[in-house]
């Protein structure tokens, strides 16, 4: 218990800031449940799903898969079998090709909606410039 804690507040020139921030919150979540002997579970959300991080070995499975796919982790989540099966998700869930074209504006519209969003920046921005008062020559 002595050596977790003074792992949780080990500092090293040599690491970098965010390596440091790491490693003092992964040994406090460790010592915390050496101490108390519970798990801070998480729940991690993508599309309309959820998988729940409720142990250190799954906690282990899900970084280090996160750390192999990187930003598609999500994706993953939702599509990869093999992924989907590691966490007991089941088979991915299939969305109806027509909902999800429905529920999409179109690109007139999108443009419009740009548009309209581009003018209320510009007005508002020249609206500011206005206001400032001219100081005059030093």
């Amino acid at each position: 218990r002595d050596q977790l804690g003074a792992l949780a507040t080990d500092c090293n020139k040599h690491r970098t800031k965010v390596d440091k921030r790491r490693q003092r919150s992964v040994f406090r979540d460790v010592l915390r449940a050496v101490e108390d002997g519970d798990f801070p579970s998480e729940t991690i959300r993508f599309a309309k799903e959820s998988v729940t991080i409720d142990s250190w070995s799954r906690k282990r499975t899900y970084d280090a898969f996160r750390e192999f796919v990187g930003a598609g982790m999500n994706y993953h989540l939702q599509a990869n079998e093999f992924i989907r099966d590691v966490f007991d998700l089941g088979p991915p869930v299939l969305e109806d090709p027509a909902a999800l074209k429905s529920m999409k504006i179109s690109r007139v519209e999108r443009h419009l909606h740009n548009s309209a969003a581009f003018k209320a920046r510009t007005k508002a921005r020249n609206k500011f410039r206005d206001k400032r008062v001219d100081v005059g020559e030093f």
